[in-house]
């Protein structure tokens, strides 16, 4: 790592993060650690049939998922004794080097859940204990939740609560949040909550000075707006959350960085400059208990999608793709607190589809995290080949 590529403030952080790293204080820190996430997400059965086999690829954990069971907002009661089989292979795993693993929830509103129904609500939340449960039974250390709606939206304010102002719906969706939070921690008293991403989002919003316009932004049509409600969800966690418990924000956006400072900088507006989204009273609370995280989108990486998604990705050649993945491996592993999520689509790690030097370049990055090394990949002599 050079001073050109990093600048000063990141040859300081980096500084730091190597002392932190250091022996004498390996006690007071989480170890890094990297989970696996894609649309190779396995079901209980075939995490219990293979375990052994994919606890030989370079994470420490991964993220899956009950077979149908699995939207946070599903209105419909969910039978205790339909998931009794999936309790039983939860149960049967027998994990080893996968310390971290989670179970996945999805926040599409496909059933029409209401915020102020309470009847809903009721059952909303023993789904989540049940979801709570499982994780429990499977030793999982808590459980994933993807906020982005692949179906109806449950985050938009606008035109959807006739009679309802801003700030009272506002705050339903917030008290909602805080039992969602409770029936997780009912199970997991210790729960880690991983989001793909959740302030870290609203990073053009925080910067705004002026509260009276950042609700008019969270408030009306389009962008940002189209996920407003989900900053008040939030507050809710931090509402019924406890010092033990952890809230990690994954910060989807790591997925497209093509630089070190962006992972510096992206650090700090997780720790500090999303706080103008957080209630006053949640700040104390905030600072204890999220944990800024970090994402590799391995497809963009590597190029596996088309030219037109990725066209700098396209313009390298395969060496210097690793080189670009061993860099964000590096710097994601470096900035994050505790977890790096590896995204992928068109590859599979459980079915053997793997490009070439993936894993060594992710394995690099990760023994020189361990071992206090420098990284020595100037990214931006790399990508100028590529990069107009």
């Amino acid at each position: 790592m050079n001073a050109i590529q990093i600048g000063w403030f990141g040859i300081a952080a980096a500084a730091w993060a190597f002392a932190a790293a250091s022996p004498a204080r390996t006690q007071d820190l989480p170890r890094k650690k990297l989970i696996e996430y894609g649309w190779d997400v396995p079901y209980p059965d075939f995490v219990r049939d293979h375990i052994r086999d994919m606890e030989k690829r370079p994470f420490d954990g991964l993220i899956f998922r009950l077979k149908d069971e699995n939207h946070a907002f599903d209105p419909r009661p969910w039978d205790p004794a339909k998931l009794q089989p999936q309790f039983d292979q939860l149960r049967a795993i027998r994990w080893s080097r996968f310390t971290d693993n989670f179970l996945t929830l999805y926040a599409a509103n496909n059933w029409n859940m209401d915020w102020f129904d309470d009847d809903q609500w009721r059952i909303i939340v023993g789904n989540l204990k049940l979801t709570a449960r499982a994780a429990k039974i499977g030793r999982c250390v808590g459980v994933c939740f993807d906020p982005e709606p692949y179906g109806p939206n449950p985050w938009i304010y606008k035109d959807r609560f006739p009679g309802r102002t801003y700030p009272q719906v506002v705050a339903q969706v917030r008290k909602r949040g805080a039992q969602f939070m409770a029936a997780l921690r009912s199970e997991l008293p210790n729960v880690r909550l991983l989001t793909f991403f959740h302030l870290s989002l609203f990073r053009d919003v925080a910067r705004e000075p002026d509260p009276r316009r950042r609700e008019e932004r969270m408030s009306g049509a389009g962008w940002p707006a189209d996920w407003g409600l989900l900053a008040a969800f939030v507050n809710g966690w931090l509402d019924a959350s406890t010092p033990n418990v952890r809230i990690i924000d994954g910060n989807e956006m790591s997925y497209y960085y093509t630089s070190s400072e962006e992972f510096y900088r992206d650090y700090h507006l997780m720790k500090q400059g999303v706080l103008p989204l957080v209630a006053p009273e949640n700040r104390r609370r905030f600072r204890e208990v999220v944990q800024p995280g970090m994402a590799l989108y391995l497809d963009r990486l590597l190029a596996l999608r088309d030219k037109k998604d990725d066209p700098i990705a396209h313009g390298l050649e395969p060496a210097d793709r690793l080189k670009w993945l061993e860099h964000n491996a590096y710097m994601a592993l470096l900035t994050t607190e505790e977890y790096v999520w590896c995204y992928s689509e068109k590859m599979s790690w459980w079915e053997n589809r793997v490009p070439d030097g993936c894993e060594e370049a992710i394995r690099s990055a990760r023994r020189k995290i361990e071992e206090g090394k420098p990284l020595d990949i100037d990214l931006r002599t790399v990508l100028r080949k590529a990069m107009p």
